[in-house]
């Protein structure tokens, strides 16, 4: 009150703008000056005056209220954001979603997102192995969406399909370079490397179902490096290890760097794929 009467040089002023009547303000002010000992204003017949002790003190009070309402503000912009917590495979989240999740958070200024590593199985028509839809419900018990790879069936959860799993070989191109030709028999004399996704709980290992669809032999898997998650996978392919059968998708930034070439087919549906799976679908303001 104090502060607002200064600034209008009238008692009735700062009561309309603090809602208040005249009288609480006076008497407000009244019993500052009377703690302080000394007088802030001079009562005129034309109005208010500021004393000189009034004029010291009016800046730093209005910088103290301003300073006081700039913090009220930045806690109320953080109190105002909503949590948005995704729980998605290491290297869907390394490789594929945190190079697109800043376009995401630029439209949406009111969510925090909170990204979390988890490992899931995959779906029973994919694998053969008993459906997974609990396993991903529980998880919705912690977190606002489950991101999964399989084959989408997690009735009657809401499920929406974000990146088809496409698979080929993967090589650097030093590696690429020893081959004579592009000739399939010529692959199978590389030193291997597996991205053990596809045998997760019984599945086909990637090996084999794109040697299948290439109509090749398939490759003694009982030799070469496995690997849990595709982005160390990768990254040995990158460093010329050996040749990886994975997702071209997930190896974008060596595939445009240089650091890995893709020169054999692409098996484009493996009857599986990435999925957001949500209890139920949630619009964003």
């Amino acid at each position: 009150m104090q502060e607002s009467a200064a600034r209008h040089l009238s008692f009735r002023k700062a009561a309309q703008e603090l809602h208040v009547t005249p009288a609480a303000v006076s008497h407000q002010v009244n019993a500052l000056e009377a703690f302080l000992g000394v007088l802030l204003f001079e009562r005129t017949k034309k109005g208010l005056v500021l004393t000189q002790a009034g004029r010291l003190w009016l800046p730093k009070l209005s910088e103290s209220f301003r300073t006081m309402r700039e913090s009220i503000d930045l806690l109320a912009r953080f109190k105002d954001k909503e949590t948005l917590t995704v729980s998605c495979p290491p290297s869907f989240s390394n490789r594929w979603l945190m190079p697109r999740l800043h376009r995401f958070l630029m439209q949406h200024t009111e969510l925090d997102v909170h990204v979390v590593s988890w490992m899931l199985g995959f779906g029973h028509s994919w694998t053969g192995q008993e459906f997974e839809a609990d396993a991903v419900r529980q998880r919705l018990d912690e977190v606002d969406v489950v991101i999964v790879l399989g084959d989408g069936q997690y009735d009657p959860l809401h499920v929406d399909a974000l990146l088809p799993l496409a698979l080929t070989p993967l090589l650097a191109p030093s590696l690429a370079a020893t081959l004579p030709d592009e000739r399939l028999v010529s692959l199978a004399s590389l030193p291997l490397l597996h991205d053990d996704r596809g045998i997760v709980h019984g599945g086909l290992s990637y090996w084999r179902k794109w040697a299948e669809f290439a109509g090749m032999p398939v490759p003694d898997e009982s030799r070469g490096h496995h690997f849990s998650h595709a982005m160390t996978a990768l990254e040995a392919a990158a460093d010329g290890v050996g040749v990886v059968v994975s997702s071209p998708a997930l190896a974008l930034a060596e595939l445009q760097s240089g650091r890995l070439v893709a020169p054999y087919p692409v098996l484009e549906d493996c009857g599986a794929a990435y999925h957001a799976v949500v209890t139920e679908p949630r619009r964003c303001t």
